[in-house]
């Protein structure tokens, strides 16, 4: 009977809880090497009401029973931009590249937040052992805090318009990734806890 409890106990941890890590039609991973491109931008619309370019990302995450015995969990947290809910309206757009450059600036500000959430689960992955909790408690935290940085990079560049300001928050994006690099989802090397 205890044997029989054992393996119902131990099966049930096995199960893997996971959110999908796999690319579904139309998302791109975020990579330093692979920009978007307007061929990303899946919905083609045309319309006065609408914004002329729309980059909808998602920050998604995954995770298994015993993943908190990993060396890290960098690959357990994705930056996806969404190319079929993002659209970018070219009868609109004057200068296509320069827009589409600020929505990949965009994109790295997201990868920010994804190697944020990726550290802070790094340093509580022992509380995944009672619970995937703390995996939702993170992502709803680094949602809101994409979410405020990117309203604030909108409004101070005014959508990319205001290049001094567009220059001086890239320089500080590229900071911030530089400092965060051992959290990039390509690493898969043990990270030493800071002491």
């Amino acid at each position: 009977m205890k044997e029989k409890i054992l393996g119902i106990v131990l099966s049930i941890i096995c199960l893997n809880l996971s959110f999908g890590q796999e690319l579904q039609d139309g998302q791109k991973r975020w990579n330093s090497e692979n920009k978007l491109t307007i061929d990303d931008f899946k919905i083609k619309i045309s319309g006065e009401n609408n914004e002329a370019v729309y980059s909808q990302f998602m920050i998604s995450y995954s995770a298994q029973g015993f993943d908190f015995l990993k060396r890290n969990l960098n690959n357990k947290i994705g930056n996806l931009f969404l190319g079929n809910a993002s659209w970018i309206d070219t009868t609109k757009v004057e200068n296509i590249a320069e827009r589409i450059e600020f929505q990949q600036t965009q994109f790295d500000l997201a990868e920010i937040h994804a190697r944020k959430f990726r550290k802070r689960l790094f340093i509580k992955k022992w509380k995944i052992s009672k619970g995937f909790d703390i995996m939702n408690k993170i992502s709803n935290e680094i949602m809101t805090e994409f979410s405020e940085q990117r309203l604030l990079l909108i409004r101070e560049t005014e959508s990319g318009e205001n290049s001094e300001k567009l220059t001086q928050w890239k320089e500080k994006i590229t900071n911030e990734l530089q400092e965060l690099y051992e959290f990039r989802f390509e690493n898969k090397k043990k990270i030493k806890r800071k002491k």
